[in-house]
């Protein structure tokens, strides 16, 4: 049966987002990136360890797909009134490309002044729109979380595994830097692909984050790729509650070499 074990696997957030002056950047060498998932047929049904294990695997090669992508995300968040009206936006729109040494950095191509009411957006805001709600969780790390299958179900017409993330420690408040996901991802009975996230970043601390959801669609032919995220939620502070919504897209999925060089687009000689 697929309830009856559990698997401790090692996942950590991505974390921090940089921003870099209006650059060109240009293709010099385009390698063979094509990255596959493990999808041979097994001989016999898996166990809940075995299934568990190549849901890893998977997870592990569509993140390495994606980190020979670039992207464009736009983010908008707001505060909402007692009548539903929206009192404050935050809009940061951007494109996530690459630098010379193959880093994937953001280029933030619109955000004007936040006027959210009653909240700001913080460092670890920002950090978790880059980690646990663009990804929910990351394979790169020992110690971190564990994984249990808490059932299966149908989602959009197709089965998958619902899958509980919790920490293998108690994520500290004074630690906000170390950013984690607890909630249950969704995963594709066939392809053993994510297709759905949902859950909070901890620690909490003095500011409170939302409940969130984050859906993956097919970028291609092999693999799923976050699409939008979203959370409609009231953050209880200490002196007031704020009405807090969150409406993400991720789009223009390009594949590109990962060996690249800036060019300026005022060089001379141009």
């Amino acid at each position: 049966m697929l309830y009856r074990s559990l698997v401790v696997v090692f996942i950590s957030i991505l974390s921090g987002s940089l921003t870099l002056a209006q650059q060109e950047f240009v293709a010099v060498s385009q390698p063979d990136l094509r990255v596959t998932l493990d999808s041979e047929p097994p001989p016999a049904p898996l166990t809940a360890d075995e299934l568990l294990a190549k849901f890893v695997r998977n997870e592990a090669r569509v993140r390495q797909a994606l980190n020979h992508h670039t992207f464009k995300r736009d983010v908008l968040l707001e505060t909402i009134g007692p009548e539903g009206e929206v009192t404050g936006q935050y809009v940061r729109n951007s494109q996530f490309v690459f630098d010379d040494k193959g880093n994937r950095i953001e280029r933030v191509l619109y955000h004007p002044r936040s006027t959210l009411r009653g909240m700001k957006i913080t460092k670890e805001d920002v950090q978790d729109l880059a980690g646990a709600q663009l990804l929910g969780i990351d394979i790169t790390e020992t110690g971190k979380y564990r994984l249990q299958i808490a059932g299966t179900e149908t989602l959009d017409s197709r089965t998958v595994f619902a899958i509980d993330v919790t920490p293998l420690q108690t994520p500290n408040p004074f630690r906000m830097r170390d950013r984690f996901f607890v909630g249950r991802v969704w995963v594709d009975a066939d392809t053993l692909q994510i297709v759905r996230v949902r859950g909070k970043a901890e620690p909490q601390g003095k500011q409170r984050f939302p409940l969130f959801e984050t859906w993956r669609e097919s970028a291609g032919a092999t693999f799923a790729f976050p699409s939008r995220t979203e959370a409609d939620d009231v953050l209880h502070f200490p002196n007031r509650n704020v009405n807090y919504r969150i409406r993400v897209r991720y789009y223009d999925y390009k594949l590109f070499a990962s060996t690249v060089s800036v060019k300026e687009l005022d060089e001379p000689g141009n």
